[in-house]
This record gives C-alpha cells, structure tokens and sequence, in this order.
C-alpha cells in the first residue's frame, strides 16, 4: 500500500511539474524583451529611418544557435500595428522579407 502511495505521489509531482510554464510567457530561452535604449545604436538609427514618427509598443531581441541577434519591433505607425524584424546591423532580416 506505502509503494503504491509513493508511485501515486511522484506522479503526480511529476505531471504537475511538467505542466508548468517557465517564465509565464510563450517565448523561447533565446528571445528577451528589451527596452529600445538596451537596442544597439545602428538598429536604432535603422528602424527610426524606416519607420519615422513610429511609436514603439516593444521590442524583443532573438539570440540565434549560431550567436546572430535580431531585434523584432511591435509599433504602431499611421493608425495601425506593424511588426518588423531587424538584424543586428539594421537590415531587415531575411526571414521577415516578403
């Protein structure tokens, strides 16, 4: 009776710990919110000549396996909500092109 208790009790801890959600978000371990001073100075320069008068809602930087970093922008510009993702030299980055 004790061992079937045991059994019961690990898991359950283990079905509860598995259903937990590091962080509270659905972001990966490689993406972070940042604020747009925490922003590099040429992506800065970058987004605000693409995107002038763009009121920026957030930023989020994405660290690529390979250490590359893009720098993903929710604004809103003319009235409506934009997204764009630059990469760290202030390029559009190549999975964001249409």
């Amino acid at each position: 009776m004790k061992k079937s208790l045991l059994v019961l009790g690990v898991a359950g801890l283990l079905a509860v710990g598995g259903c937990q959600n590091k962080g509270g978000d659905d972001r990966d371990d490689n993406e972070m919110m940042i604020s747009m001073s925490e922003v590099p100075p040429a992506v800065q320069a970058s987004f605000e000549k693409m995107h002038p008068n763009a009121t920026v809602k957030e930023v989020e930087k994405e660290t690529h396996a390979d250490g590359t970093m893009h720098f993903e922008f929710e604004f809103m510009q003319d009235g409506k909500s934009r997204e764009v993702e630059l990469d760290q030299s202030g390029a559009v980055a190549a999975e964001d092109k249409d």
